[in-house]
């Protein structure tokens, strides 16, 4: 489900060259300084930095892991990362593009049930039409069932311990919004598509979910020992204490988490973890040919329409500042990801509620700095 973080790289997007950020020769304490001064407005965050050309792997935490404030926040603590998943699913779905298992131009009709074509056709929506690619790109014109209008979040609210299926959110899209588009010609932000991606990775690796992310990103190559498919496969035994996560004063962390799963939602991770996976997707751990990556970020086909259908990639989106673009994803519980390929550095983030946009800016700023100086 897409968050409000967005409005971070808007921030980002416009900062001046004039900006200022009181740097150090120790990194670290920069960073964490960065992190103590923002727990003013919010109960805790963690972060981690990856910028290998300034030798530095740092992850850190300040203040708690809760609303409660009674248990200091380690930056190790794994969180919901909700959106962040589709970035998974769209390095999954690719990764089965290179296995030459599907062409991205491929009608979803090929890959879903019956029962799903069934349940889509009730509002007309043409699944011979629809491509793997639309969904991947948010241009599928399938209502979102999560955020499209508020009757999902109310019902999950109403029954926060609802175990939902995948048929249930498809079936769910259909009952309460109307399609929005012809397949290509509009943007709308859409988890069902990616829920249907979802599907169509398990129908080809013939895997659980879980077991096929895990194969087609190589987990082990890259290190994810802290990322895990909540509900789908058990957490690691090493995991720690979970942060809390919340929707305004509600807490939300012991609500069934399939109420975002299955493709567009789900994955419990870390700071650490999120940080090396996006490093490791921009610089050639994840996919075997170049090409790929280019294919995930190359613009969709919708133009001259609103910023973030023009960011909008495949499972990331571009932000541009004048210190270089840069590629992210957020969640809806609070995390964010954002690399940068001119400075090859990737910023992962955590809130544990209050979202303060300065503190990835002044991350970022920081990288800037350190890399002008060397």
């Amino acid at each position: 489900m897409e968050h409000t973080l967005f409005k971070i790289f808007v921030l980002l997007s416009i900062l001046s060259t004039n900006a200022q950020v009181e740097t150090t020769d120790n990194s670290a304490a920069t960073f964490q300084t960065i992190l103590d001064k923002a727990t003013a407005n919010t109960s805790g965050i963690s972060m981690t930095i990856i910028a290998p050309n300034l030798h530095i792997t740092w992850s850190g935490a300040s203040g708690f892991d809760s609303k409660t404030e009674d248990k200091k926040l380690e930056a190790n603590q794994p969180f919901r990362i909700a959106s962040i998943t589709k970035t998974f699913t769209a390095a999954a779905i690719l990764r089965l593009v290179e296995m030459e298992k599907l062409n991205i131009n491929d009608p979803i009709e090929t890959y879903i049930s019956e029962e799903h074509k069934a349940i889509l056709s009730q509002d007309k929506y043409d699944c011979k039409k629809i491509t793997v690619k639309h969904c991947l790109q948010h241009t599928s014109g399938i209502f979102d069932y999560a955020v499209g209008n508020k009757d999902y979040l109310k019902t999950v609210i109403d029954n926060p311990k609802k175990h939902w299926t995948r048929t249930e959110q498809i079936q769910f899209a259909v009952d309460h919004g109307e399609p929005v588009g012809s397949p290509g010609k509009t943007f709308h932000y859409s988890d069902t598509g990616y829920v249907i991606l979802g599907e169509i990775i398990e129908k080809l690796t013939n895997k659980g979910l879980a077991e096929a992310y895990k194969t087609l990103i190589d987990f082990d190559k890259i290190e994810l020992t802290s990322t895990w498919l909540e509900s789908l496969e058990p957490a690691p035994k090493t995991s720690q204490r979970y942060v809390r996560s919340y929707l305004n004063n509600t807490e939300t962390t012991n609500w069934d988490n399939s109420t975002d799963l299955y493709g567009g939602g789900g994955y419990f991770s870390t700071t650490e973890d999120l940080a090396k996976f996006y490093q490791s997707l921009f610089n050639g751990d994840v996919f075997k040919k170049q090409s790929t990556l280019e294919l995930m970020l190359s613009s969709n086909s919708i133009t001259n329409q609103d910023r973030k259908a023009e960011a909008y990639r495949m499972g990331i989106r571009e932000i541009k500042t004048p210190y270089g673009n840069g590629y992210m994803h957020d969640g809806f519980w609070g995390a964010a990801t954002i690399y940068f390929p001119k400075y090859n550095a990737t910023i992962a983030i955590n809130y544990v509620d209050n979202y303060n946009p300065n503190i990835m800016k002044e991350a970022f700023m920081t990288i800037v700095k350190l890399s002008k100086g060397k």
